[in-house]
């Protein structure tokens, strides 16, 4: 007998594994559709590589300054030039700050490379930090969608008592029909790839009757006990079928995935770019500072040579015309001194070391210098490198399929409902539980159900509307994701043509620079041997002028020195290569176990 019931639930397991193997077998979608996309997208990305077919390596290179030229013709006069002005003429030099926010005139201070200062910006950054649960929340969506899954045990008590009224009868006797049931149910269900779903339940009960079909007229009452084991299976044919149908939300919930991981990658990507240009901009602000000061310095030196000529040939109006240049370029010293203490905030803002903290008037000193050396790149291995790196089209691209995933399971919907099912249940009854199981396992009693179950809505307007919006849904992300591919080349192309601008105005500002320099060389070597007057005209109206410019020429050549360093670093972030460039290594998406 026990044969005879482990052959039957063979038969059972069969029919489960019937149902299991079109789990493994591709949907009977329509799929010309996503070789199409496929198609399309390939063919958009070859548009834009045939266009550069031609493009060669280029390092970028500028027309040699004249003055410079002449200049390094005489290299002693060139190093007393550095020496008066220039990025070289400030080594060494300390800022002069005023108080800080706490009244201390000695601001303490920390020196930091470019590289400390990104990797700080990594380990602790707000926005970096924040961006990082997001991948951790879609995890647990994955780990939810995957449950569905997951085998449930389930288990149900169920007790009645009935005491129903009855009229009278020629076939009974007057009275009340009484019972009282009680019915345990436990089992295993489990949901199919397929989109089927089995189960195995056993159940147990005890029921009494008075009077009972199975009582006697001296004893109308009677108490049985009955159990059962349930073999059973349900699986669509058509709506709700595969594994494309009933895996979407996982297959969704690992993109969503994939698409938190490239919005990170982004982030990070944008708060390093934005750290380098802060970085530069506390170099520049630094900088101009110390022109600044040495341009009052300059100016104050001048005044009072005016003042020593005033028993002279210097005016009290002369005097007062230098206080005034004095004063003026004092209140810009004091800019400079609120705008490098702002640029030193918005460093540590972004860096967010608990050592440094925001609240805190500890001021960054840089220890990079702006690199000077010539940019070599390929056009088209930059477009390149940018369709294929850049997070923003990696997560479109992400976007299509699940756009494509949408519509494989509206398309499906489309299908009139044809559900089959099948049950096989095994019962035993006795006059004890234990004898009523007993009979079970004797397979002597088994029930067959199979049953089908069809449906379709007249029309389908819902299901072929919603359809119909998956393809407009799709077709739309395709759309983003090209405008996305022209949006990386336009960048690309811009931020070349802003490294290259900048690189050839570091050469004029240069210039400018040694021009304006030997201007005030020659001045103050007319001073010094006496070749020219002294006078409050050529202090005021031609030395004075001559050190503005110089010192406007410095600036300018620091603003190009710092432009052309971030502009480097923002090439680098639109090919979607900027982490790699800072040495950090990011975990690609693409490289998960999941992968498809």
């Amino acid at each position: 007998m026990t044969r005879r019931l482990l052959g039957s639930i063979t038969t059972t397991l069969a029919l489960a594994a019937l149902a299991l193997w079109p789990a493994g077998c591709a949907s009977p979608l329509e799929r010309s559709t996503e070789r199409e996309l496929r198609d399309e997208l390939i063919n958009s990305h070859r548009a834009f590589i045939k266009a550069l077919a031609a493009s060669p390596v280029v390092e970028i290179k500028r027309q040699p300054s004249a003055v410079e030229a002449d200049l390094r013709k005489q290299p002693d006069r060139m190093e007393q030039l550095n020496k008066m002005g220039g990025p070289a003429a400030y080594e060494g030099k300390k800022l002069e700050l005023e108080k800080d926010l706490m009244g201390r005139d000695d601001t303490p201070s920390v020196s930091m490379t470019l590289r400390h200062a990104i990797e700080l910006t990594v380990r602790h950054n707000l926005e970096i930090n924040g961006g990082r649960l997001a991948p951790a929340v879609t995890e647990t969506q994955v780990t939810q969608a995957e449950a569905v899954f997951d085998a449930v045990f389930y288990a149900t008590m169920d007790w009645q008592k009935l005491d129903t009224p009855r009229p009278p009868s020629q076939l009974s006797v007057f009275g009340p029909q009484q019972s009282e049931t009680l019915n345990y149910t436990t089992g295993i269900r489990k949901l199919l790839s397929s989109g089927g779903e089995i189960k195995a339940e056993a159940a147990s009960g005890r029921n009494w009757a008075d009077p009972s079909n199975f009582g006697t007229s001296t004893v109308p009452s009677f108490t049985y006990y009955d159990a059962s084991v349930l073999l059973g299976i349900t699986q669509p044919l058509l709506r709700n079928f595969g594994s494309d149908v009933s895996r979407a939300q996982i297959e969704l919930s690992k993109n969503a995935r994939r698409q938190s991981v490239y919005d990170l990658h982004k982030t990070i990507q944008d708060t390093i770019l934005n750290t380098e240009r802060a970085y530069w901009a506390l170099v520049f602000t630094q900088r101009r500072l110390l022109i600044q000061q040495r341009l009052l310095e300059r100016t104050i030196a001048d005044r009072e040579v005016i003042r020593q000529r005033l028993p002279f040939d210097a005016s009290p109006v002369r005097m007062t015309e230098a206080n005034s240049f004095v004063e003026i370029r004092r209140s810009e010293v004091i800019r400079d001194r609120q705008e490098v203490r702002r640029a030193t905030d918005a460093l540590k803002r972004l860096i967010n070391d608990p050592e440094l903290p925001l609240a805190g008037e500890t001021m960054i000193l840089p220890l990079d210098n702006p690199a000077e050396a010539p940019l070599t790149y390929s056009l088209i291995d930059a477009v390149t490198t940018a369709l294929r790196h850049r997070p923003e089209l990696r997560r479109a691209l992400s976007e299509i399929e699940d756009a494509s995933i949408r519509q494989r399971v509206a398309d499906n919907q489309r299908l009139p409902q044809l559900d089959l099912g099948a049950t096989m249940r095994y019962n035993g009854v006795a006059d004890k539980t234990g004898a009523a199981i007993g009979n079970v396992s004797d397979a002597d009693y088994i029930d067959y159900i199979v049953g089908a179950k069809f449906e379709v809505p007249i029309g389908n307007r819902a299901a072929e509307a919603l359809f119909r919006q998956r393809q407009i849904e799709r077709q739309y992300t395709v759309i983003r994701y090209r405008q996305l591919a022209q949006d990386a080349v336009l960048d690309v192309k811009d931020s070349l043509r802003q490294v290259i601008s900048a690189w050839e105005i570091i050469d004029s500002a240069r210039a400018a620079r040694l021009a304006a320099t030997d201007n005030l060389r020659a001045l103050e070597e007319q001073e010094r041997v006496g070749n020219v007057a002294l006078t409050p005209e050529f202090l005021l109206d031609l030395k004075l002028s001559t050190q503005q410019r110089l010192a406007d020429t410095e600036t300018a050549e620091v603003s190009a020195l710092t432009e052309y360093n971030s502009a480097i670093a923002r090439f680098y972030q639109v090919m979607g290569t900027l982490l790699e460039r800072n040495g950090i290594r990011f975990e690609d998406p693409e490289n998960d176990a999941d992968k498809r």
